[in-house]
């Protein structure tokens, strides 16, 4: 996705948000506000964190377009034992390391 708007747009489709209205009571915001994220209009970072979590949302995914809007959850997936091996490991080798484990499990 090329921009926030565009992955906002993308995450309420994917999270079957229908009613912007309760999205907006959830976070505390007006509606507009969401209206306006659309369509890349400001965003404060308590805002972005907040819906992060409300949809369950990659926050690397939503605000800087990296990865996808769930690899948050793929961290959880991986045996704790293994966590600090994964750390020390290049973005690209573990994202790699993680396509690897998928195609074997």
């Amino acid at each position: 996705m090329s921009s926030r708007g565009a992955r906002i747009k993308l995450a309420l489709e994917a999270r079957a948000v229908r009613k912007q209205h309760a999205l907006a009571s959830a976070l505390g915001v007006h509606e507009s506000a969401i209206t306006r994220w659309k369509e890349d209009g400001a965003m404060s970072l308590d805002n972005a964190v907040a819906l992060c979590r409300e949809l369950d949302l990659s926050a690397d995914w939503l605000l800087l377009g990296i990865g996808h809007m769930d690899q948050h959850r793929e961290r959880d997936e991986i045996e704790p034992v293994y966590t600090e091996l994964f750390d020390i490991l290049s973005p690209g080798a573990a994202a790699a390391l993680m396509k690897f484990i998928k195609l074997i499990a």
